[in-house]
This record gives structure tokens, C-alpha cells and sequence, in this order.
């Protein structure tokens, strides 16, 4: 069974679900809630990930064919008896982002969330910090879960941006290679034309 919103809220007053004070009823909706872009993120090209926040660098783009690590402001703090199931809010959803990282969240887990994630859609694609870009749904677990063993995550682990680590091949960078290679054909080939002409000529007069 899932949590209703009535339920998603007694929560926040008796047992809450986030830690830290970073849960916010207002993010609650009819049977889930809304997650927000937190400050940690990381995509892959770049030398080192990158802190958002709103006074500063507020947007973060990924481009098309890019990969991408994005931490949720939200820190949960989830109970022994209830099991989360993640997603991306269907708006991104809708302009090419998917979830290429896991889809639920284990009873016990604390820390902030980490979703790997692809741009396959034609175009940039620009998150703001603070946004409400993921969504959690809460399902009751039926029994004894035995004992927890989810540690304490960090914001964005380092050897999730080492995985992911090195250059990027994006559709901009291959159409950018394509169009520099179809510059240095149309400089170069007249070039070599000539000279073969030239070479040609010099063979016939000997």
C-alpha cells in the first residue's frame, strides 16, 4: 500500500521522513512527493562537479547524448517500514532526461539521494537549484526487515564521479567534430587536387 497524502503529512508531524529540517510540506501531493535539486552535481566531461545554489550558479545544463549525477536537496531519513520508489517528474521526463540509476530507496536508508541520469532528447536540457525535480512514492513493508545496513551516504560520493569520470561524446561535440572535418576537406581537398594535377603534368612532360 502506498502512502495517501494524509499519510505523507502525519509523517512530518509524528515520524518524519527527512532529516535536518530539509522536508517540506508543501512538496507533498496526492499519493507521493516531489523531491528538490540539491546543490551536488556532476556531469561528465567536466574536470570537477559543480555546487548550485541560488545566489550563484543556479542552472545546471546537460546536453543532448550527456550523463549527469544530481543529489536531491531533501535528506531522507526513512523508517524501518517503509520502502521509497523513485522517479523524474514527468516534465523532464518529456524533454528526453531518464533515470539511469536505481528506482527505489531501502527502509533505513539516510542521506541524500544520488540519480545518474541521460539526456537522449535533441536538445539542452536546464535544471534549477531548488526545483522540485524528482518524485518519491512511500510503500508500506509487511514484516521484519531484519537489521538495517545502510550507512550514512554522502552528498555525492567520489568514486560515483570517478565512475563517470573523463570526457563526454554528446551530439554537439560529434556534430562540432563533423563540421570541423568537413571544414578541413573543403580546404585541404583543392589543395591535394592540385598538387596530383601538378604531379600528373610533370610525369606527361617527361
Amino acid at each position: 500500500m502506498f502512502l495517501s497524502r494524509e499519510r505523507i503529512a502525519e509523517r512530518f508531524q509524528n515520524s518524519p521522513l527527512f532529516s535536518e529540517n530539509t522536508g517540506d510540506p508543501k512538496h507533498i501531493q496526492q499519493a507521493s512527493y516531489d523531491l528538490r535539486l540539491g546543490a551536488a552535481s556532476y556531469v561528465v566531461g567536466a574536470d570537477v562537479p559543480v555546487k548550485l545554489s541560488a545566489d550563484k550558479q543556479e542552472y545546471l545544463t546537460i546536453a543532448p547524448g550527456q550523463f549527469a549525477l544530481l543529489t536531491t536537496h531533501e535528506i531522507l531519513s526513512m523508517p524501518r517500514d517503509l520502502l521509497g520508489f523513485i522517479t523524474l517528474k514527468n516534465s523532464f521526463k518529456m524533454q528526453g532526461l531518464i533515470n539511469v540509476s536505481g528506482f527505489h530507496v531501502d527502509p533505513t536508508f539516510k542521506g541524500r539521494l544520488v540519480f545518474a541520469v541521460n539526456n537522449i532528447g535533441p536538445s539542452d536540457i536546464r535544471l534549477r537549484y531548488g526545483e522540485a525535480t524528482f518524485t518519491i512514492f512511500f510503500s508500506t513493508v509487511d514484516g521484519d526487515i531484519g537489521e538495517a545496513r545502510s550507512p550514512v551516504r554522502e552528498d555525492l560520493p567520489l568514486s560515483y564521479v570517478q565512475l563517470l569520470g573523463g570526457s563526454s561524446l554528446t551530439l554537439s561535440k560529434v556534430q562540432k567534430d563533423l563540421d570541423d572535418l568537413k571544414f578541413k576537406f573543403l580546404f585541404y581537398a583543392p589543395l591535394g587536387v592540385g598538387l596530383l594535377v601538378a604531379l600528373i603534368l610533370n610525369l606527361l612532360k617527361k
